[in-house]
């Protein structure tokens, strides 16, 4: 083995400055692995599609049965053992994980292997290596931390997901073999990310490269990758012990040696399906996941929608928090994804974006579409807006649309967003409706551009706040904010009933107006009204009574009503003396510091007679069992707590008139 490949880490000069890597823990476990290395491995192989059929991407497992014996997968972790270790071990866990790491280099060597077909392999200069490699997708992988050389349409943009692949493995160190299109060559180099450590008085930096060998000095060196050309024997050998299909087809083929426990067929499944459904229906995308003693599961446009009945159901705290992952959840997006992908010009409804000063609809179209939606039709909808970016003069044109049905099967509504083929999965607008959202934006947009611009390096969500998003767009935070919130916005004029909005049901808690928390005074200035005494019952008729009780309210029946079955969203917040106190309070959890949390023990939420679910810090959802029911809130400080709350199910209750007496 004296001439063959190696793991190597330079020598850091004196000077260099010490950094640890800050992309993830590295020697430790995480239970959302698998979503982040699916996620990573998917975006990046659309990415690099090369034509019109689809990408398929193949996900196989060894397990025990086809791992490397020791005397085989020595030649992959050649020059690599003396570097598996911590000098300064920060944790009883990364100690135990560092073991861990060593004992893998005397077992058979398992793997997990990830491979796309239909893609472009990774393109550009083997031997660049300068800061401005657009387009040089072999450096963005092997060379480059935080620096991405993908273009604007595409997914990802940090250049951090990669980390992922180290991350998924025991010795956090990974391979990659590509064969790229119009060469008649594969090329095999890996990538270990460790800690700044130091061996016999030389220290080396935290990242190292499984490269051709080679004599040149550090200050020299540049890893070339293992070329089937010059080497074809030991490139055939790799493919052969990890089993690829890298063969003629161009392409990249990531291989994690001693993949983590977390890493299971299931949890790859589940994670493809959550968050990649849109790509699969499209046709754009199938995914096959093997293991020995397993059956394959191929999931296309065509299987998908029995696969997602089969993955593993999300136990514990979680399936209530996510429950828009769950089976049966998936499967109704993915069933309202079918029929966006079906429909045609024709049933789209055009209109400028909705926003909550403004919907522009007549009487007559909204009448319509309220008929439509309680009727459970499917609704698509094209929203037009415009985009800006700073240093410009010319705002572009954009749109995006939105595909909405209710469901009343539905404990909470859900929503689902997608840039391109990349799901958002860390957004939920609609949880007060029985309806089921899917928002889409072309990859290829402007409006996709600035959304991508919002998104941190994990691309889970858009972020108002981001720093780039300002940087880069004029008005960036709003043009968020009305893609996110249109499907709520739109809902709330769908379901929307007079007095189906209690806010002057409950004056006894309200000091202030209470049309302004609508957003409209009924005098055009703030009042206030004189505080009832604690215990005393509301004067007006309405369904359900509100009390103040020693440290908080009280929720029940009123005399005289039929509330058996009715669910309801309850939010409360402090006063404030200006504004809202709903946007204040949503002010202070954006900028960490709310004023209190209903999840943090201070608050106490309890229902009698009444099932309660919660759906923020500050907002719950409860059903009536009883005409005795009662929900009970405490917990608050001296200062005056404003109560909103709003009939949740499509119920035929009073009128605010009849509510008003």
């Amino acid at each position: 083995m004296s001439g063959g490949p190696r793991w190597r880490f330079r020598r850091m000069v004196p000077a260099e400055i010490n950094q640890d890597p800050v992309q993830g823990e590295f020697f430790t476990s995480a239970s959302d692995l698998a979503e982040r290395l699916v996620r990573e491995s998917l975006q990046n192989s659309l990415d690099a599609r090369s034509g019109a059929d689809a990408v398929t991407v193949r996900f196989a497992f060894s397990q025990d049965s086809l791992a490397i014996p020791p005397s085989d997968a020595v030649r992959y972790l050649d020059g690599l053992a003396a570097h598996l270790r911590s000098d300064t071990p920060e944790s009883a866990a990364e100690r135990e994980a560092v073991a861990r790491a060593q004992e893998c280099l005397r077992m058979p060597m398992t793997w997990l292997t990830i491979e796309d077909f239909g893609t472009t392999g990774l393109s550009g200069d083997i031997k660049g290596n300068d800061p401005k490699e657009p387009g040089n997708h072999f450096w963005g992988f092997f060379r480059s931390v935080g620096i991405s050389p993908k273009g604007e349409d595409a997914g990802g943009s940090w250049g951090l997901g990669k980390w992922v692949f180290p991350d998924a493995s025991m010795i956090n160190a990974y391979l990659g073999a590509t064969r790229r299109t119009g060469e008649d060559r594969t090329l095999l180099m890996g990538m270990a990310v460790l800690k700044t450590h130091t061996i016999e008085g030389a220290k080396h930096p935290p990242y190292g490269q499984f490269a051709a060998r080679t004599d040149a000095r550090d200050d020299v060196w540049l890893p070339t990758p293992i070329d089937s050309g010059t080497d074809p024997g030991f490139v055939e050998t790799a493919l052969s012990d990890f089993g690829l299909g890298r063969r003629d087809s161009p392409g990249l083929s990531v291989i994690v040696p001693f993949p983590k426990a977390e890493l299971t067929p299931g949890a790859v499944a589940r994670s493809v399906i959550t968050q990649y459904f849109l790509p699969i229906v499209r046709g754009d995308l199938v995914v096959e996941i093997s293991s020995p003693g397993q059956r394959t599961r191929v999931i296309s446009a065509e299987t998908i929608s029995r696969e997602v009945m089969d993955i593993h159901p999300i136990s514990g705290a979680q399936a209530r928090e996510r429950d828009e992952e769950s089976p049966q959840s998936l499967a109704g997006v993915i069933r309202l994804a079918e029929w966006a992908v079906g429909a045609g010009g024709s049933d789209l409804i055009r209109m400028p974006v909705p926003t909550r000063g403004s919907v522009s609809l007549s009487d007559s179209q909204l009448r319509d579409l309220r008929s439509r939606y309680e009727r459970g039709d499917r609704m698509a909808f094209e929203f037009g807006t415009s985009v800006l970016r700073r240093g410009e003069t010319e705002r572009t044109d954009a749109s995006f649309r939105l595909y909405l049905e209710r469901d009343d099967e539905l404990a909470v509504g859900h929503d689902y967003f997608v840039r391109g083929h990349l799901s958002m999965p860390r957004m939920d607008h609609v949880q007060h409706y029985k309806a089921r959202a899917l928002v889409t934006v072309a990859a290829e947009s402007e409006l996709a551009h600035l959304l991508r611009d919002s998104e941190g390096p994990a691309h889970v969500q858009w972020n108002p706040h981001e720093q780039r998003l300002k940087d880069n767009w004029v008005g960036g935070y709003q043009r968020v904010q009305d893609v996110r919130r249109a499907a709520a916005v739109l809902l709330q004029r769908l379901v929307e009933r007079p007095g189906e909005r209690q806010h002057d049901a409950l004056a006894d808690l309200f000091p202030a107006d209470p049309a302004d928390i609508a957003g409209r005074g009924r005098s055009g200035r703030r009042g206030r009204a004189a505080p009832q005494p604690e215990g005393s019952p509301r004067a007006l008729a309405s369904p359900l009574d509100v009390r103040r009780i020693g440290s908080g309210f009280v929720v029940s029946a009123s005399r005289q009503s039929e509330v058996t079955g009715s669910e309801w969203i309850l939010r409360f917040a402090y006063d404030v003396v200006r504004g809202n106190p709903f946007t204040a309070y949503e002010r202070g959890v954006r900028d960490g510091i709310p004023d209190f949390s209903a999840g943090s023990g201070r608050i106490e939420v309890v229902g009698r007679l009444a099932d309660v679910v919660p759906l923020s810090a500050n907002e719950v959802r409860f059903r009536a069992l009883s005409e005795k029911f009662a929900v009970e809130v405490s917990g608050f400080d001296s200062r005056d707590v404003i109560v909103d709350l709003v009939r949740a199910d499509p119920a035929d209750g009073p009128t605010r008139e009849d509510m008003s007496g």
